[in-house]
């Protein structure tokens, strides 16, 4: 009995991160759209960038934290001190994600209640809000690559993962720990996140109760 419970939670955990690794993708991509074309003087321009906000901050956080803990129920049995440091990375990050989202809501608010102070032509205001949001996404990043990292090491030797998704989780990894220094790897981890995501999910959401049972 207790062994069909834990093979229907595994297959449950599978399920709910095979959904995450789908939504990551699309609440990251049109949040990314909003803010490279969006317009705040427009009439949905507030509204646009507060969904904008929602879904690159706790929505994504919290799809990529369902992601890692999925991944760490896949491979905990094989390397549980690598997965609970690729989990607190996946932690780390998601905060950042949370934290950026914060400052762009604020900064933008405070815009808005006070027009008079033409804030968006204070070059100090400029350089200082840039400046916090180039630097806390660029952390979440590395934490991201940590995280993606330890996935692969340890989804390698184990097989539960393929040895190609191990490869691009290294590929994403390499990018993504130096976004702080070459701000431009950003656009490259954040593509090869994409397809790491949805490739992850379709394994995911694939995975019957069975075989964990014929791994065992």
């Amino acid at each position: 009995m207790n062994t069909q419970l834990d093979k229907q939670a595994y297959w449950t955990i599978g399920r709910w991160g095979g959904l995450a690794c789908f939504l990551w993708p699309v609440a990251l991509i049109p949040a990314s759209l909003i803010y490279l074309t969006g317009n705040l003087r427009t009439a949905i321009g507030p509204l646009a960038y507060s969904v904008a906000d929602f879904l690159a901050g706790p929505v994504s956080a919290a799809s990529l934290i369902i992601v890692i803990f999925a991944v760490r129920e896949r491979l905990n049995e094989h390397a549980p001190r690598r997965m609970s440091a690729a989990l607190l990375a996946g932690f780390l990050a998601a905060g950042a994600m949370v934290l950026v989202a914060c400052i762009r809501a604020a900064n933008r608010q405070y815009h808005l209640l006070h027009p008079e102070l033409h804030l968006e032509n204070s070059t100090a205001v400029l350089v200082v809000w840039t400046t916090l949001v180039a630097g806390i996404s660029a952390a979440g990043w590395h934490f991201w690559g940590w995280a993606l990292g330890l996935v692969g090491s340890a989804g390698w030797p184990s097989n539960r993962l393929p040895h190609g998704l191990c490869i691009l989780s290294w590929l994403v990894s390499l990018a993504s720990l130096f976004v702080y220094a070459f701000p431009n790897l950003e656009g490259i981890a954040g593509a090869f996140s994409v397809v790491w995501a949805l490739w992850l999910g379709a394994l995911l959401w694939k995975t019957e109760p069975e075989n964990r049972q014929a791994a065992e």
